[in-house]
């Protein structure tokens, strides 16, 4: 029988009818019974946020209840219907599509929007005159719209409504990473996002909408609206709840398991999911990690034709929402956040206190952008302890390598070398074809020459290594890893093996890196040696450098902005 998954697809009637759901819908039953009606729940981008609004939708509405065992019957939930199944009218609310490009294209696409789902609204339930309509639509604030709607809407009719907002934060988002100023002047007292949400919460109050579910990313603007909108719960850090969005390690299983013919690689291929897609934690005593459910179904869609890996591993479709990092990291203070790029990099980690509101009457520092990567799915939790201490870290390679790339932009801009990129690709792809890698040591020459003398006031072996592999990583050829410990003590400062998701035998490194100052240069030969020797041992206690094809063992000495390269033969008793 032939699967299909519903990559990119987000209307829950479509889905149910036509390919492989991943049933979230005893989650409904959850929501349900909690005494809190007005809820707010976070996750990154692509985890399926919309599909389950579209749940939501489907399940509530008064104008659907002939389409329930269709739609639900299957599922947990058509299994066990909770009492308020089928009772609502839905209005639906979604962000995610606004122009921010400027003020005035923000606002006024937000008020477009709010117009379009009152109108869909009016006409799906058959509700009130033309001129009447006319009169609601023709306001001229957001506010003033919903507050007209509502004030009718309370005089013709006794339905509740449950109100779903899909990606509430996605047009506010990209307003604070251009400019704090117009981001503080949207959400605050007289704001016209504040005064929309004013008018919901009005709204609840009358007993007009009996129920809200709000997905976003960040909790930012909600914060920023708190004092006018004080009436939501947040389930983004709730334990019941982490699952709700996302796929599970027992999920992603099963959805494998739906399309892989040869059942001896399913270890393989779960470890390299793990790998590239899994990592997330959202609160922080979590014992189970989150993965990305789009990149899930990316993969899986492309594997079943022919049992191979996508190309590339990061959907390229999606890859514009994990790659505004460079917009994330000029919000507020560049400079400052640029030290946390570093520190992620350098480290591995960051160590800060999670945020659950912020308050942008205080600077925006280094905790509430820690806290913002992590909310963005850029960062995610590590570990944490008793005293509130959480220890932040990459979720996965797939982010892990948009953080070099990015800081391989970051180095070349500083050095002034903008166009860079389209050089280190062909210089990688030599080093994997051929094995030749005097062009890509060239181009670390070129970089370390290009940045100022100021630079080399702190510069040392961490920051060549750094540079070197935002340059492998830059051109997405090679698996990069960075301080493998290996057997018999020791860490490999760089490896480069073969991606999972390239079939091709091409060669690979193990590289031992030194740094000398200028004043050491009589040091080269004997720190040359000495590496040559590292690496060498390296080879000879490790297993796994043993079993890599094509192995190329390289010592490098930089001497401040000279590249110096050796590569070690490897011993001929191990071939």
């Amino acid at each position: 029988m032939a699967v299909f998954f519903p990559y990119g697809l987000s209307n829950f009637p479509q889905v149910v009818r036509e390919y492989v759901y991943v049933d979230k819908t005893s989650y409904i039953e959850l929501l349900e019974t909690m005494r809190e009606r007005f809820l707010v729940y976070l996750r990154p981008r692509r985890f399926g946020k919309s599909l389950f609004i579209s749940l939501l939708e489907h399940y509530y509405d008064i104008k659907r209840k002939n389409d329930f065992q269709e739609l639900f019957g299957r599922y947990y939930i058509g299994k066990n219907p909770t009492p308020l199944a089928g009772s609502y009218r839905i209005l639906l609310f979604n962000f995610s599509a606004i122009d921010t490009r400027t003020a005035e294209s923000s606002y006024s696409d937000f008020l477009n929007s709010i117009r379009v789902a009152i109108r869909d609204f009016l006409i799906e339930y058959d509700l009130l005159t033309i001129n009447e309509a006319k009169e609601i639509l023709d306001e001229q604030t957001p506010e003033m719209v919903l507050r007209s709607f509502f004030g009718f809407y309370r005089k013709y009719s006794e339905h509740k409504i449950y109100l779903l907002i899909d990606e509430y934060d996605h047009f506010t988002n990209e307003i604070l990473a251009r400019s704090i100023q117009e981001f503080k002047e949207t959400v605050s007292l007289n704001g016209y996002v504040r005064k929309f949400y004013e008018a919901i919460k009005n709204a609840t109050q009358q007993g007009i909408v009996d129920r809200f579910f709000i997905t976003g990313v960040s909790p930012v603007t909600m914060d920023s609206l708190t004092s006018g909108f004080n009436i939501v719960k947040h389930l983004t850090h709730h334990k019941n709840f982490e699952a709700m969005m996302g796929f599970s390690e027992t999920e992603v299983r099963e959805l494998l398991n739906l399309v892989l013919t040869d059942k001896s690689r399913e270890e393989q291929i779960m470890q390299d999911l793990r790998d590239y897609y899994n990592g997330y934690r959202f609160y922080p005593l979590s014992e189970q990690n989150i993965y990305n459910s789009d990149m899930v179904l990316y993969f899986l869609d492309h594997f079943k034709h022919e049992q191979t890996y996508p190309r590339q591993m990061l959907d390229p479709n999606i890859a514009p929402d994990y790659g505004k990092l460079k917009q994330m990291f000029r919000v507020a203070n560049l400079q400052a956040n640029l030290q946390v790029l570093e520190e992620v990099l350098e480290k591995g980690s960051v160590e800060s206190e999670l945020i659950y509101q912020f308050h942008f009457e205080k600077d925006f520092g280094k905790k509430e952008f820690v806290n913002f990567l992590f909310y963005l799915g850029n960062l995610t939790i590590k570990e944490s302890d008793l005293t509130g201490a959480v220890i932040f870290k990459i979720p996965n390679k797939v982010m892990e390598v948009l953080y070099w790339q990015y800081y391989a932009e970051v180095l070349q801009n500083w050095a002034n070398l903008p166009r860079e990129e389209d050089l280190v690709f062909p210089a990688v792809r030599e080093m994997a074809l051929t094995g030749s890698y005097d062009k890509f040591f060239a181009l670390i020459e070129k970089l370390l020459q290009n940045l100022s003398n100021r630079d080399y006031i702190r510069f040392d072996e961490k920051h060549v290594k750094m540079a070197m592999i935002a340059y492998f990583s830059q051109s997405n050829i090679f698996w990069v890893q960075s301080e493998r410990e290996v057997a018999g003590g020791g860490y490999v400062d760089i490896e480069l093996f073969i991606r999972p998701n390239n079939p091709n035998t091409h060669h690979q490194f193990a590289i031992e890196l030194k740094y000398l100052k200028k004043e050491q240069e009589t040091l080269l030969a004997e720190t040359m040696q000495e590496a040559k020797e590292q690496i060498l041992s390296y080879y000879r206690n490790d297993t796994l450098l043993q079993s890599k094809k094509m192995l190329n063992l390289l010592a490098v000495v930089v001497v401040k902005d000279r590249v110096f390269v050796e590569r070690q033969p490897l011993p001929i008793t191990n071939h």
